[in-house]
């Protein structure tokens, strides 16, 4: 009995020592960079906030002065409570803006739908050909063009 629990080691010993070191996963960022989420990408060095294409996002912005991207094929809620905010719709995007600070710009690409709440006032919405443009105006002053 002694032999055969001899023999068991043996070749117990030398199955561990042939077998190749575990592979643990080394830590690093997921390949092709953050998935979409539900917010866009913070900018770097003071640019504007960027919703790539395709992705939806929803940007708030309750001191003002803030710039946003919606590329093609995105959909974009924007909310601009201070005011002065800047959106751009790519081509084929859908662009939902409420400007309740006033003086916000809102330019449309074509094939883009844009509709715009300006609560107040002073707020310019460029249209291109083929866009589909909606701009309410409660402080008075806005132009659209």
């Amino acid at each position: 009995m002694t032999r055969i629990l001899a023999s068991f080691a043996l070749v117990f010993v030398a199955c561990m020592q042939s077998a190749p070191p575990p592979q643990y996963a080394q830590p690093g960022p997921p390949p092709g960079g953050p998935p979409p989420g539900e917010y866009g990408e913070q900018p770097m060095g003071g640019g504007p906030q960027v919703c790539r294409g395709g992705g939806v996002c929803n940007f708030e912005c309750p001191e003002g002065n803030c710039n946003f991207v919606c590329e093609g094929g995105s959909t974009c809620n924007v909310e601009c409570d201070g005011g002065n905010c800047g959106l751009e719709c790519g081509q084929g995007a859908t662009c939902n803006s409420e400007c309740n600070g006033g003086r916000c710009q809102i330019a449309c690409d074509m094939g883009s739908t844009c509709n715009a709440e300006c609560n107040g006032g002073s707020c310019a919405q460029s249209c291109d050909e083929g866009s589909t443009c909606g701009l309410e105006c409660d402080g008075g002053n806005c132009s659209r063009n």
